[in-house]
């Protein structure tokens, strides 16, 4: 048996750490014939990188043979804690190291006073899904991740969300989402991705973070269907967005509207769940 020693990563790892990611979510996925939420390797890099350098992450890397061999991070930030990503270099799995990984995080939440964990994983790993359930996680929501169809104008109801405005976001996301994500929102912005309000008759009715990392809440789903398409056409980059399938009627608005379901996910939870009210789209975390 190898030997396997656990430590937090430090920023001269992000590099091997984030070829480890694109390559470990390449590989599951292109078995199935999907595409991978890495685009590319650049890509993975950066979130790597980003999730190193982040303070108020919980991050921990596998050492296989005295090199990194996985990671996993969690965001302890708001109400939830939220897991992700997790990989582990395609060579080196089975060995148990992804469960090693899991465990190291949640002793570090339930340490810290944090009962509630969640995480989204890709309905097709039926690997990653039998050692989350064997954690005592429990699937909450079938989830879709949909490629927006961008707006082909602006929508004079939307606007970016300013630092006024997060007062109101947040008491409609603990009205409609029955937690508190505050801080998630306070810091999209600095990893490009820039929160939208909707306004109507001079209220908030909407907010949403454009992309999977994000999150959002809205009073109609009409309103909902108008901020991702908002979000499709200001963001650089395509956009998915998670989107729970037992919402059905929002479900079948957004096809309707052109949005494509591009793979089914799941939303799951260990500990206290409260199930959303009204219109809601998670992030890749939860």
């Amino acid at each position: 048996m190898p030997e396997i020693m656990l430590e937090r990563p430090q920023a001269k790892h992000a590099h091997e750490l984030g070829r480890i990611c694109f390559e470990a979510f390449k590989d599951i996925s292109e078995k199935h014939g999907f595409l991978s939420d890495f685009h590319s390797l650049d890509f993975a890099h950066s979130v790597i990188s980003s999730s190193i350098a982040n303070e108020s992450n919980f991050s921990v890397a596998a050492i296989l043979d005295g090199r990194p061999a996985g990671s996993n991070f969690m965001s302890l930030t708001d109400d939830v804690a939220g897991i992700g990503p997790v990989s582990v270099d395609p060579p080196a799995q089975g060995f148990g190291i992804g469960r090693r990984l899991m465990v190291a995080a949640l002793e570090h939440a339930r340490e810290n006073g944090l009962d509630r964990v969640r995480l989204v994983q890709d309905a097709f790993n039926t690997t990653s899904m039998s050692l989350y359930a064997s954690l005592g996680f429990d699937t909450t929501a079938p989830l879709g991740m949909l490629e927006v169809r961008p707006a082909e104008h602006p929508d004079e109801r939307i606007r970016p969300m300013a630092p006024d405005d997060i007062n109101a976001a947040d008491a409609m996301c603990r009205e409609m989402y029955k937690i508190s994500r505050r801080d998630g929102i306070a810091r999209a912005p600095q990893f490009g991705f820039t929160p939208l309000v909707l306004e109507r008759d001079g209220r908030m009715r909407g907010y949403l973070v454009p992309g999977i990392i994000g999150h959002g809440v809205a009073e109609t789903e009409e309103d909902m269907l108008a901020l991702m398409a908002e979000g499709g056409r200001v963001m650089p980059f395509p956009v998915t967005q998670l989107l729970p399938l037992t919402e059905g009627n929002l479900f079948r608005k957004a096809l309707a509207a052109g949005h494509r379901l591009r793979k089914m996910m799941n939303l799951m939870a260990l500990g206290a769940y409260e199930e959303p009210e009204g219109v809601w789209v998670p992030s890749v975390m939860y």
